[in-house]
Formats: C-alpha cells, sequence, structure tokens
C-alpha cells in the first residue's frame, strides 16, 4: 500500500529515502531518446545509459549496458543509439560506410547488453562506480521477451533528397539480410534483416522512431508492434516498404482473428509494397482525427499512473502505519496499470473521470474496470474508490485516522472482488478524495493477488464486506462501447479494401472480420 502526502500533512522526514537519479543520456541524440522513451514509457521503467560492473568484487568498474533500458514486467527492451555524420563521396560508397559504422556497431551493443542481462541480472548499475544497482526487478532469464531496437541517426536528410519525397525514414526491405547492408552490392537506405540467425534487431532511423513514438505511446502498443513488425519481416510476406510510417499505418488498419493490429495478409498470395502513402491517407482520415481526440481522456490514466510512481523515484512516498515501503514490491501496481494499451487506458480513464465527477456529489463512491472471463487481460481488474473527508472526522483522529480507515476500506474491495471473480489473478485499487474539497488530497495505490481462499476465509471477507457496507448487492455491470476510432457515420474508405468499419474495439473488430470472410 502506497500512499501521497496531501497538502499541508507532516513531510514524515523518517520515512524520506535517498532519490533514485537515473542517467541522461551522453549526447543530445541519447537525451532526446531518453526524452521520448519516458513520454512513451513512463518514469519508473525507462533508464538512459545504464551500467554493467564487471568486477566480481571491488571498486565497481562500470561500462554502458546500452544507451537505454526499458523493464516493465517480463518485457525488456534494449535501445542502442548511434549518431553517425553522413561521409562525403559517391552514394553507395557513402552509404556503405554509414551503414556499417551506424548499424553494425550498434547491433554488436544490443546482443552484448542482452547476454549481460540474461546472465549477470544483478550486475547492473545506475552509475558509473556500480553503486546504485538497478531499482527494479528485471524478470528471470525464462520469462524474458527481449527486443532490440537500434536507431540511427545521420542518414535521413540524404534519404529524403535521394528519393525526392516522403519523410526522409528508411526503407523496410527483408531481402537485406546481415552484412549485405554495407556489402558493395547494398542498395543504399534500404534496412532488411540485421541479425537473420539472432533475435531480431529493429533498425529506425530518427525520423522513423519519432512516427513510432508518437503513434504507439505505451509500452504495450510498442512492442506489440516490434513483435509483429519481426514476424511480418521474416514471413517472406513483405517485398518492401517505403518508410517506416507507411508500414506503421498498414499495421494500423488491420486486425487479425484474435482482434489485434497485425500485418495480416488479406488473401495477397505475393509479398506486398507498402508504398509512402499509406500513412497521409491514415492521418486524414476523419476517424483517425476522431480516435486522437477519444484518446485525450486515456492520458488521465498516465498522470495517475505518475502521481504514483514520481514520488517512488523522488524517495518521497510515505507509507501507512504497518506498512514497510519495497520499491520493488511497491512497483508491481503501478506496473499493472502501465501495461495497458492506449485504447484500454481510454476506457480506464473514462472510468476514472466520472468516478471523480460522481464522487462529488456523494460521501463515497466506487467503480470497477473488469473485463468479462477469458477475455484479453481479464486477469487483472482495477477499481477507483473516492471517500470524502468529511467535517466531523477532525475530531474522530483526524486526517491521518481518516487515511488508514480509507486503505481499510480499500482492501476489503479488493479482497471481495478476488472473492467473488475467481478468475482475476490481482486487483489494483486507487483510492481518493474526490476533487474540490479544498482540503488538498492523497492517493493510495493497493495491490492485491489472488489466494486460495478457505471457506473460512470466504466466509470471513463476506463478513467484512457486510461490516463495511461493501459489495453488498450484485454488482451492476456496463460494458464499455467505446470505439479505437469512433463510428463517424458509413464506414468512411481507407487503405488497401479495409474500411474504418474494421477500426471498432477487440469485439466489433472480430465481427467485422468474420463477415469480410463470409464475402469471400
Amino acid at each position: 500500500m502506497t500512499a501521497q502526502k496531501p497538502m499541508g500533512m507532516d513531510d514524515r522526514p523518517e520515512q524520506m529515502r535517498p532519490a533514485i537519479i537515473k542517467g541522461e543520456g551522453g549526447t543530445h541524440s541519447e537525451r532526446h531518446l531518453a526524452r521520448l522513451a519516458e513520454i512513451s514509457f513512463l518514469n519508473l521503467w525507462s533508464y538512459p545509459s545504464p551500467f554493467r560492473n564487471q568486477k566480481q568484487s571491488g571498486k565497481g568498474d562500470g561500462k554502458e549496458l546500452c544507451d537505454l533500458l526499458v523493464v516493465c514486467g517480463d518485457v525488456i527492451i534494449v535501445f542502442s543509439e548511434k549518431t553517425i555524420s553522413w561521409p562525403s563521396g559517391e552514394l553507395n560508397v557513402a552509404w556503405r560506410r554509414w551503414s556499417k559504422r551506424a548499424i553494425s556497431d550498434a547491433s554488436r551493443q544490443a546482443k552484448g547488453a542482452e547476454r549481460w542481462i540474461t546472465e549477470h541480472p544483478d550486475r547492473i548499475f545506475l552509475d558509473r562506480d556500480c553503486t546504485v544497482p538497478f531499482p527494479i526487478s528485471l524478470p528471470e532469464k525464462g520469462s524474458q521477451i527481449i527486443h532490440h531496437v537500434i536507431v540511427v541517426k545521420g542518414a535521413s536528410e540524404e534519404c529524403r533528397k535521394h528519393v525526392g519525397s516522403g519523410s526522409g525514414s528508411l526503407l523496410i526491405k527483408p531481402e537485406v539480410v546481415g552484412e549485405a547492408h554495407w556489402k558493395d552490392s547494398a542498395q543504399p537506405f534500404a534496412i532488411g534483416d540485421v541479425e537473420p540467425s539472432g533475435s531480431f534487431c529493429h533498425v529506425f532511423d530518427d525520423v522513423g522512431l519519432n512516427f513510432i513514438m508518437k503513434e504507439l505511446d505505451t509500452i504495450t502498443d510498442f512492442t506489440d508492434y516490434l513483435e509483429k513488425r519481426a514476424a511480418f519481416i521474416r514471413s517472406g510476406r513483405l517485398r518492401e516498404a517505403h518508410g517506416e510510417e507507411s508500414l506503421l499505418a498498414y499495421y494500423a488498419v488491420r486486425i487479425n482473428d484474435k482482434g489485434d493490429h497485425d500485418f495480416v495478409d488479406d488473401g495477397v498470395a505475393h509479398a506486398v509494397t507498402i508504398t509512402r502513402h499509406h500513412y497521409d491517407f491514415l492521418t486524414k482520415n476523419p476517424r483517425y482525427i476522431a480516435k486522437k481526440a477519444a484518446d485525450q481522456v486515456s492520458y488521465l490514466w498516465d498522470n495517475l499512473i505518475e502521481i504514483f510512481t514520481k514520488p517512488m523515484l523522488d524517495g518521497t512516498s510515505i507509507t501507512l502505519d504497518g506498512y514497510e515501503f519495497d520499491l520493488k514490491k511497491n512497483e508491481i501496481g503501478a506496473r499493472h496499470m502501465a501495461l495497458l494499451s492506449r485504447f484500454a487506458r481510454q476506457c480506464n480513464g473514462e472510468a476514472v473521470r466520472g468516478a471523480l465527477t460522481k464522487g462529488i456529489s456523494t460521501d463515497r463512491f466506487f467503480r470497477m474496470m473488469l473485463g468479462t472471463a477469458g477475455s484479453k487481460g481479464s486477469e487483472t481488474a482495477f477499481f477507483i474508490m473516492t471517500l470524502k473527508y468529511l467535517d466531523w472526522m477532525e475530531e474522530k483522529g483526524g486526517y491521518e485516522h481518516y487515511r488508514l480507515k480509507r486503505s481499510e476500506l480499500a482492501e476489503v474491495y479488493a479482497r471481495g472482488l478476488l472473492e467473488r471473480f475467481t478468475y482475476l489473478e490481482q486487483v489494483i485499487g486507487i483510492s481518493c478524495e474526490p476533487p474540490h474539497q479544498g482540503r488538498g488530497s492523497s492517493q493510495d495505490l493497493l495491490y492485491a493477488k489472488q489466494y486460495a481462499w478457505s471457506e473460512e476465509d470466504r466466509a470471513s471477507i463476506r463478513d467484512d464486506c457486510k461490516r463495511y457496507g461493501v459489495l453488498k448487492e450484485e454488482i451492476k455491470q456496463t460494458a464499455w462501447q467505446g470505439e479505437e476510432f469512433p463510428e463517424l457515420g458509413n464506414g468512411l474508405p481507407d487503405v488497401d479494401g479495409y474500411t474504418t468499419r474494421e477500426m471498432g474495439n477487440r469485439k466489433q473488430r472480430r465481427a467485422a472480420i468474420a463477415r469480410k470472410r463470409s464475402k469471400k
């Protein structure tokens, strides 16, 4: 249980801990990458320029592990950034020199970082002297999902000149494999599969990365794209894509059997060429514009996450009596919040906004966000509870007593949900005052894990719910009707035979795919 201090309360200096000081990146490009990552992946899970300790004992001997390390649950993203000035000379020769220096060196660094993370997860530090250990838990070796991302800078202007149009983003051409990127026959500005025999290395120039981080600004959206992108490039179904933004747009309007974005083949027998018009077509579509407007409420969820994670990093989180702060444990609840996609955050953002509004007019309000059993992500439920701090409470122990009671109430809600919905694996709860109380506010984050309750335990939980007036009646559940690309009337034509009708929520997507198949 982590609580954030309301305005005017004692700072509790005995609870203050040293702040976690992260690296910033050694170059302008590395600092830009770090800023992009903190916006998309949020502050608790992105770490610029971590170090590996190469000495078993004694004084640390820190060598940079990679330019940016992102860790969130089982997901690890290793970023290696290279800024190489464009060489002088004939185009083909210049490209070979530039690509070898930029891509080959970065690929070696990424592979080395993966080996170190796998073999020595306990010897990763935030400082060169290796005195500040990496602050959050790395996944165990068997569960690690590692993505390699190489960011290369220095060729986009020359690419723009060479192509004659477009953004300057590099071409994606799967037939270019390994050292063929810089051999004599190398095609300028074409990137394929750098490490065909190992983990896929994603190569993005700075232009392409900006497009991706703008459109896929959560850990889950970003890594889903990386996974599907790697599979598509190695599938033989892609001839070439004229820029990363075009590949991204192609992905954004295609849905697989599970209702997820993917590079589905549309029944085409030959490898496809994705031209540069795709991204412009997508971003000018009225439903895409409506999506961006609808996404705004999702950033309320991002803000909530950072309300909890910023004090964790700053060393200012206050733990309630009976609890002990442990970043590696306290991070878990916030991590589940951060693992939601942008569309899921839109749903939860709307729910939170509505709950805060409802809470203004009632002393206590509770709302949960719960998937149906078996649906994607249904193992995790979220809830928000608002509880007013009323005048009479001043004489009944004051704010500190109120906050303890509020936390007890949140725990009763969490256990009650776990007992009632047995398919849940965990519940994450947020409790706070409603807005505009005029007394300041605090927020508590609760993480509760499912347990093999005995019948006696279950009876005790039900008794607690009854005593606190919690979950007394059948919970009223309302299906969220949001669409990722909101409906604006008739389906609007998009690229490659898809219409924007096929870009709704997961249930709507699956129905659209079924309708499309039934017509074939």
